[in-house]
């Protein structure tokens, strides 16, 4: 028998480690960090009113970067979730397409491998950076366009 918690498959008498329990996710589901939702409400603190607040849109560093500024203490609970989405990744899709009877396959990976899966990387992080750049731009006119002459 398999229980689906928002897309996490578990057997039954399988458990949930804390994360995925408060959380209900898998790699896939980034609406659970509020990567696909409507924009945060603002406000202090993680949940800001929310049944369920994201982890990262309504994360308290990112609802007071505008206003009061960023705390390191905020900033490191920051990094630590969005580490919590790195580690979904490698529970999720990662284990779905590097999990091996035994091991991980990097772990057999050469060194000309491990070198030609890192440029492929880099080079799709490289793509996300001018992706970003275009939106970026494209914002900067609609503020140009709508607050002209707010410098």
């Amino acid at each position: 028998m398999e229980l689906m918690l928002r897309g996490l498959y578990l057997q039954e008498g399988a458990s949930v480690n804390d994360d995925q329990r408060r959380m209900a996710f898998n790699a896939t589901d980034f609406a659970a960090y509020g990567l696909s939702g409507p924009e945060p409400e603002q406000g202090r603190g993680n949940n800001n009113g929310k049944a369920n607040p994201s982890p990262l849109v309504d994360h308290v560093a990112v609802t007071e970067y505008r206003s009061s500024g960023v705390s390191t203490d905020d900033l490191v609970s920051f990094i630590e979730s969005f580490a919590s989405l790195r580690a979904s990744r490698v529970r999720g899709t990662g284990h779905e397409q590097y999990a091996h009877a035994k091991g991980q396959k990097f772990e057999s990976f050469t060194t000309a491998d491990t070198v030609r899966e890192l440029l492929e990387e880099l080079a799709d992080a490289s793509n996300y950076i001018d992706f970003l750049a275009i939106k970026l731009l494209n914002v900067q006119h609609t503020i140009d366009l709508v607050l002209p002459d707010c410098d």
